[in-house]
This record gives C-alpha cells, structure tokens and sequence, in this order.
C-alpha cells in the first residue's frame, strides 16, 4: 500500500493534482497570491476544461496564527487563469493539520475571515506606537484585506505617503482600523503614525485623530 500510495503521489505532482484527503481534512485558512509560474504541462479529463499546471507562491493567514509563506503545484482551469492577479487576488486553502508546508487551493470554498495572532517584540504595533518616531503620513488608498486584528479591529491594507518632504516615501502596509477610525479612511487623508525600527515598519496612531484640516469634501 505504502508503494501504491508513493506511485499516486508523483502522479499528483506530476500533472498537478491535488490531495483528495488535504481538501476534505485541512484547516481552512486563506492566501494572498504572491506569485504564480505557469507552466507547459496540461490536461482535460473527458470534455471537461483544459487544465494547465501551476506553481504557486502564497501568503498563508490560519486562524489565531502568524502568517506564513508557502507553495503548492495545482491544475487550475486555463480559462481562470486571467484572474489570479499576483498582489491582488485572495484564495481560499487547505492546510495540513500536522505539516504546514502542505498546502492545496480549495477553489469550491469561500475565503473565510482570519483573526491573526498578536505580534510581540519590535514587530508588534503596541511596541511600535509606544517607542517608534513620529511622522506624518497621507493615506493614498485602503482595502480591507478580510483579516482581523488580535484586539478586534478589521485589518486594511494602506498605501501611505510618508511626509518627509524631499525624502518623502511610500509603504504599503497592514494596519487594524477601529471603528471608531473609519471617518479617516478616505484618500487625501491627513493622519499620525508610529515608524519603528525600519522604514516600512509604520503603524497609524488612529487614537491622535486626523492631522491638520481633514475633511473627505
């Protein structure tokens, strides 16, 4: 059996099948696409669709953990294709409960919501907007990214100005939003924040309120 089930598994990564057991058994977590290499090989069972197989790069939320990266080789529908946009599109997967390097895109569910587990040391957003160095920033474009935050707090994806003048930059980053906090989020938006040890390490200081005139008109 042992022999058997070695021959099914270099069939599987072979053509790029999946493992029937991790997509009936895995925890259920969600991926940012980072990345995805298209390769030559393809198949079409019966008159179903042209299937080509693929190597993918994600970014793995599960629920109460930290992230991490992973890969998985996969068929996926060549018509679909088009739509797994590295850096923009979200999926849902299938984790090995006893292995995470066992990773599968479970296409027939919804992506569910993940609340992360909290970051400690100079990683952390409490250590950051306790010890980090003022700065101003300007949000240019949100989105929430289907996370919440271990306090509670929906998770978006900012795209923030750093106002440093002619050194000026700008970070992408993933910051908790209190309710409270969401007349802020709008494009032009003029707000406080931590930086922490490293320039993109920024955390806005939602608790300081807006930074000069604000308003969304």
């Amino acid at each position: 059996m042992g022999f058997l089930d070695d021959i099914g598994d270099a069939v599987r990564s072979f053509t790029g099948g999946v493992d029937g057991d991790l997509l009936a058994t895995g925890i259920l977590g969600r991926a940012d696409l980072l990345g995805i290499d298209v390769s030559g090989t393809t198949i079409q069972i019966g008159n179903g669709l042209v299937e080509r197989k693929c190597d993918f790069t994600l970014q793995v939320y599960l629920e109460g953990e930290a992230p991490f990266p992973a890969t998985c080789t996969q068929r996926v529908g060549e018509i679909y294709l088009p739509q797994l946009v590295p850096g923009q599109t979200v999926l849902a997967v299938r984790v090995d409960p006893g292995d995470r390097s066992k990773v599968a895109i479970d296409f027939a569910s919804d992506i569910p919501n993940i609340t992360v587990a909290p970051s400690d040391g100079h990683d952390s957003a409490a250590w950051i907007l306790a010890n980090g160095s003022d700065a101003a920033v300007v949000l240019v474009a949100n989105q929430p990214m289907g996370l919440t935050s271990a306090s509670g707090d929906p998770v978006h994806a900012l795209t923030l100005t750093i106002d440093k003048g002619a050194d000026s930059y700008q970070v992408q980053v993933g910051n908790g939003v209190p309710n409270s906090a969401l007349p802020l989020v709008f494009p032009g938006s003029k707000l406080h924040a931590k930086i922490g040890d490293t320039p993109n390490a920024v955390v806005v200081d939602w608790s300081r309120g807006a930074r000069g005139q604000n308003s969304a008109g």
